[in-house]
């Protein structure tokens, strides 16, 4: 923790991106449990947000950007990006929100009082902001997350892609008792880094409570699916480019990140072998990775 013109001022980093919050002394109990955490950092701040505690600001009408109708809305007012955790169609108040500066290189959070200023700490932003917030970052020529289980197998990086009860999570335990290292089991970033694709942890993990911040190239994209044996297709060209895809979390609003997004994935299945995996889960699918 670092005292900044009488705040306090932690900082995140995840996949090479760096968020400083900067909290008012008497709203903030973050303590040496939370700088344990590999996700947090000494210093740095690619993106500031100065982040308020008590109540939700009067917003002004603007223009809607994207509406989740459940769970978050982005919308546009006085110059300003405005990212909630409710939808327009909600008739209460958010908890969160967050006014993003037009550069994206600064902002303000607000939380709602509700009664105990443990919900501002480890992450002001909460879910599903804090994703939301990486998706936008993402899409600005910075990478793409992935709905996926990420492992460094000794210096060689696995990226298993799959929707919910794929299997992600289990392949996350089988390689942790292998000795293997889980990025995480859920949430996963590429981003391109002098000339190769690679794959980094994220703090939101599914299942499978272990996870990593590291980073590295990734060897081989497997596209999930249960079977009785394990077995592998290799998958190239559209098809290939389609399962990525519908694995991944593009910026739906954004047409300009839209065709960032597509445009990253069609070079990574183009440049990085893509099999689909059919796999029973025991540990003879390590092995099997291993010689495939």
């Amino acid at each position: 923790m670092i005292n900044e013109g009488g705040l306090k001022k932690f900082t995140i980093g995840v996949a090479g991106i760096s968020l400083s919050f900067l909290v008012d002394q008497d709203q903030c109990e973050f303590g040496e449990e939370n700088e344990s955490n590999n996700f947090y950092m000494g210093n740095g701040g690619e993106i500031r947000f100065r982040v308020y505690y008590g109540c939700i600001p009067e917003m002004s009408e603007g223009e809607k950007i994207f509406d989740s109708n459940s769970t978050w809305s982005l919308y546009s007012t006085g110059g300003k990006y405005v990212l909630q955790d409710s939808s327009f169609e909600s008739d209460s108040l958010p908890d969160r929100v967050v006014f993003l500066a037009s550069d994206f290189k600064s902002g303000d959070i607000y939380i709602r009082d509700n009664g105990s200023n443990q919900s501002l700490l480890p992450d002001p932003l909460g879910y599903p902001l804090n994703q939301i917030l990486m998706i936008i970052l993402l899409s600005l020529n910075r990478g793409v997350m992935l709905h996926a289980c990420g492992i460094d197998d000794r210096g060689c990086g696995y990226l298993f892609l799959g929707n919910s009860t794929h299997g992600k999570s289990t392949m996350a335990r089988l390689w942790f008792e292998n000795h293997g290292t889980v990025l995480n089991d859920d949430r996963i970033i590429v981003r391109e880094r002098d000339g190769e694709f690679w794959i980094y942890g994220t703090p939101w993990h599914g299942d499978f409570e272990e996870f990593s911040p590291k980073g590295l190239p990734i060897c081989k994209v497997f596209f999930l699916r249960h079977g009785e044996k394990n077995s592998v297709i290799p998958k190239n060209g559209a098809e290939a480019l389609s399962m990525f895809l519908t694995r991944c979390f593009p910026p739906f609003w954004d047409k300009e990140g839209m065709e960032y997004t597509m445009s990253l994935c069609h070079h990574i299945v183009k440049k990085i072998p893509c099999y689909e995996l059919s796999f029973e889960p025991g540990m003879r699918i390590v092995d099997f990775i291993r010689n495939t």
